[in-house]
């Protein structure tokens, strides 16, 4: 199998990239594990519904988040102890 892929890199001009990924193992190990989380993320945006589903709903996430903290902020303001000067 070996002598089956030093011929093939031989014939494809392979064998320079394969050296250099010899040498440099945290390169390849960094480029697999980022080629891992873009297909994780299409997976994802895909599974929402593609990418302008995924703008809207994240988009109305975020305005239901800031009414969350708004209201929850006047509640704490109009809750708190009023000091007396």
């Amino acid at each position: 199998m070996r002598e089956r892929f030093n011929d093939w890199a031989d014939q494809r001009g392979m064998r320079s990239a394969y050296s250099t990924a010899q040498e440099y193992p945290g390169t390849i190990a960094a480029v697999v594990v980022r080629l891992g989380i873009t297909a994780f993320l299409l997976w994802a945006v895909r599974r929402a519904g593609g990418w302008r589903n995924l703008q809207d709903s994240t988009v109305d996430r975020m305005r239901e988040g800031y009414d969350y903290v708004r209201d929850r902020a006047a509640r704490i303001r109009s809750e708190a102890p009023q000091i007396a000067e």
